[in-house]
């Protein structure tokens, strides 16, 4: 992928050289443009689209989540659009205003998958009149040396101050990330919500064991020590954790799987990374909040004589 380093784009001689290039199997050049679309009679959408200059070029250098028609079927009058427009079957005409503010009637040459973000549109170069080539999407050719060809499109882009960089380097680039202010904001809210999630557990662990006080003077009446009662209170509490920790894995899982779906159902396979170091840290800690606090307030309860706590009201 090589790509303009402004806003100027390429020339049409420096097109001509990636052109040239031996080594190449297709080499589509596309510029950044816009459509607008009027729905429902009163709402005018933008959508943010590329313009090429040979569809059949594109057809070899990109796979688009196409659901209907055929990329290399765009031409002049036609557009390729994606499910989320209001009209979307292949053949059927739509009216758009280009980038320019030109209005146009396009017939839909094909259709993509919903999902597809601020890449649901294509057109010609001739329906994006002014735009320059600010990016050539390139094919090595079978048997051609990738790394070769990477330095001849250097060479042949390098006066325009153009990049050139493989499939995954460019998606690593363009790929929309988390800024520093916004994970920052993540961590603040997340880290609100584990400090209050702890102190609730806490609070709801010290409740339950005072409410047990006559249960275990019970126990204690009836021959269990003060060590066996407060083992009895730790295997109790690890046992709740573990309860939890289970139904809250079949609960997060059930959620994964869903949105895995709907995601399947975008075109965007996913695989899950589920972060087993932060769920074993989470479920470690909730532990010893639970046993420690249920630990203290036992041993707190346990004080008075077991007669005496015999009779305390619940």
């Amino acid at each position: 992928v090589v790509t303009a380093a402004d806003d100027g784009g390429f020339d049409a001689r420096t097109v001509d050289r990636l052109r040239a290039v031996p080594g190449t199997a297709a080499v589509a050049p596309s510029s950044s443009t816009a459509v607008y679309v009027l729905e429902d009679g009163v709402a005018l959408i933008r959508s943010d689209a590329r313009a090429v200059t040979d569809p059949a070029a594109l057809a070899a250098t990109t796979r688009l989540p196409l659901t209907a028609g055929k990329a290399s079927g765009l031409d002049d009058g036609s557009i390729i659009v994606n499910e989320e427009w209001e009209r979307h079957s292949v053949g059927e005409r739509v009216r758009v205003w280009l980038g320019d503010g030109t209005e146009r009637t396009l017939r839909i040459a094909a259709v993509m998958a919903t999902g597809t973000g601020d890449n649901g549109v294509y057109v010609t170069s001739a329906n994006a009149p002014g735009a320059p080539v600010d990016r050539v999407d390139v094919t090595v050719a079978a048997g051609a040396d990738a790394g070769a060809v990477a330095e001849a499109l250097r060479a042949a882009a390098g006066p325009a101050g153009g990049q050139v960089s493989d499939r995954d380097a460019w998606l690593a680039s363009t790929h929309p990330g988390t800024t520093p202010t916004s994970r920052a904001g993540i961590l603040l809210v997340l880290g609100i919500a584990l400090l209050y999630t702890g102190i609730s557990l806490v609070n709801t662990t010290v409740m339950a064991a005072s409410d047990r006080v006559r249960d275990l003077a019970a126990l204690r009446l009836a021959g269990a020590t003060r060590a066996q009662v407060l083992r009895l209170i730790g295997a109790e509490s690890l046992t709740v954790v573990v309860v939890g920790a289970v139904l809250g894995l079949v609960v997060a899982g059930l959620e994964l799987a869903g949105l895995g779906w709907a995601l399947h159902l975008l075109s965007v396979p996913t695989t899950p990374d589920v972060p087993w170091t932060a769920l074993t840290g989470i479920v470690v800690t909730c532990a010893a909040l639970t046993v420690t606090t249920s630990l203290l307030t036992t041993t707190l309860s346990l004080r008075p004589r077991a007669v005496e706590l015999s009779g305390v009201r619940e």
